[in-house]
């Protein structure tokens, strides 16, 4: 990095770290969110005096009491996303209102700064709109094509499906560590309750697995037929 790109480098970092009230933004699946904690502990970790608030599909409100790294979750339908389109339509909302909504709501907070965290299929510049237009001053993203205005911190988006892809919890590192917001523990995050564990115990033992006894955990779901692995090949793995 030459001694100009340094200059610009450490004033980003520097105006990054002044951010008090930030919009961290995944709008996707329970998976993503997931895949995104190390990121958030980041940022957490990098900004320990700010007001981290976590914008995701409303039925992520669940995660609230196992993600300690934000202090709150907003919930909002993204017509943009599966997630936020579905639920849209079947509410029979006229257009535009959830988002004129979001938006009186998101000036009102006077957010100083925003991250879009997005898989490299989706697109920053919905997101990245509505924080404009929600006078956000600050807002970093990836993007594919040149975001001009609507992100102060551009990171270009080189990944592509399938071999050329990094992974998703690399990928939004990368994003957070652009601007100089970094953890030394990469894992995922997600907080265990107490109670949890015993409506757990209690399960297994109603199901005669004993505390010692050693078992496996087959999850076959998945929001999306691409990442459903066959019925017949689980029950193969699983025997």
């Amino acid at each position: 990095m030459t001694g100009a790109a340094a200059d610009v480098q450490a004033e980003r970092v520097a105006r990054w770290r002044q951010a008090r009230r930030v919009l961290l933004i995944r709008l996707d699946n329970l998976g993503d969110v997931l895949m995104t904690t190390p990121a958030l502990a980041a940022v957490r970790e990098s900004l320990p005096e700010a007001e981290l608030t976590l914008l995701a599909a409303p039925s992520m409100a669940a995660l609230a009491p196992h993600l300690p790294e934000v202090d709150r979750i907003v919930g909002f339908h993204a017509p943009w996303m599966k997630a936020g389109a579905d639920p849209l339509a079947a509410g029979g909302l006229p257009a535009g209102r959830a988002e004129r909504q979001a938006l009186a709501q998101w000036a009102d907070e006077d957010y100083d700064a925003a991250i879009i965290f997005t898989v490299c299929t989706q697109s920053v510049f919905p997101a990245a709109t509505m924080c404009r237009l929600a006078g956000i001053p600050r807002v970093l993203g990836h993007a594919r094509e040149r975001a001009y205005g609507l992100l102060s911190d551009e990171i270009p988006d080189r990944d592509e499906v399938g071999d050329g892809m990094r992974h998703e919890v690399r990928r939004q590192l990368d994003l957070v560590g652009a601007v100089g917001l970094r953890t030394r523990d990469e894992r995922l995050r997600f907080r265990v309750l107490e109670g949890d564990r015993e409506a757990v115990r209690q399960r297994l033992v109603a199901a005669g697995v004993g505390p010692r006894q050693p078992f496996v955990v087959v999850h076959p779901g998945a929001s999306a037929p691409s990442r459903r692995y066959p019925a017949d090949r689980l029950g193969e793995s699983a025997g």
